[in-house]
């Protein structure tokens, strides 16, 4: 056998030490962007959570550290990352929350992969889907009686008319009254009188200080799914003395 001069092997291992330093640690290369689908495409404004099951036709959703998939939500260019869960490499489930469909809007589903926590974040973007909240169907038009007081009066019981009929009073589609002030809603101990007619308590500890309140009815199933219709609203004053 020939021999392999000593010069000749150092530079072999010289070759191979050089290779291993310069072999170190390489992240998970970006995948290609996905192509998606989602199981809805629109809900209805007002609607509680919602979760999405998103399916990606190239298997590639991942779910290790620096390689993660996961939905977002994207309105008029902010973006807001869902609560997503990987199901397998071409499934995702994610929330949809109610914050985020209170109201009527466009908003484009997609799916992010990659590092997000890189510097920079490495990430490609799926094919976006475009999500539309919806306008709820409309609620009745009614009229309150009365619709003023003056402050630190007993509980008022007040007539609410509804001007289409649509009051009803079935275990999963209950009609009720609510008092709003600035957002802060009180649903009012409601008695159903017909179709067409209630009749509400507004307790004196809503009545006690000056204040503008929003008189409306909600109708539907409290404890369901589906959000609830609501009516058209009358303003009702807690007025100060002097304001009579």
């Amino acid at each position: 056998m020939r021999a392999i001069p000593t010069r000749f092997c150092g530079f072999l291992i010289l070759s191979v030490y050089l290779a291993g330093c310069n072999s170190g640690y390489k992240s998970m290369p970006v995948s290609a962007a996905a192509q998606i689908s989602i199981s809805a495409t629109s809900a209805i404004a007002g609607s509680p959570d919602f979760t999405l099951t998103i399916t990606g036709s190239n298997g590639q959703f991942y779910n290790s550290a620096h390689n993660l998939s996961q939905a977002v939500w994207l309105v008029n260019g902010t973006d807001n990352v869902l609560s997503t869960t990987f199901v397998s490499n071409t499934m995702l489930t994610a929330v949809i929350p109610a914050a985020l469909l209170s109201n009527p809007v466009k908003a484009q589903v997609l799916v992010e992969t990659g590092d997000p926590k890189a510097s920079p974040p490495l990430v490609t973007r799926s094919n976006p889907i475009f999500f539309n909240v919806t306008p709820g169907p409309p609620g009745p038009q009614i009229s309150v009686s009365p619709t003023s007081v003056l402050p630190g009066g007993p509980d008022l019981t007040l007539t609410i008319t509804g001007v289409d009929g649509q009051f009803d009073n079935a275990a999963h589609n209950l009609s009720r009254a609510v008092w709003s002030v600035n957002g802060s809603d009180n649903v009012l101990t409601t008695t159903f009188v017909s179709s067409a007619m209630l009749t509400a308590v507004v307790p004196a500890s809503l009545l006690s200080t000056p204040a503008q309140a929003e008189v409306f009815v909600e109708t539907g199933d409290p404890a369901g799914s589906a959000p609830e219709v609501q009516s058209s609203s009358v303003t009702f004053d807690v007025g100060s003395p002097w304001d009579y």
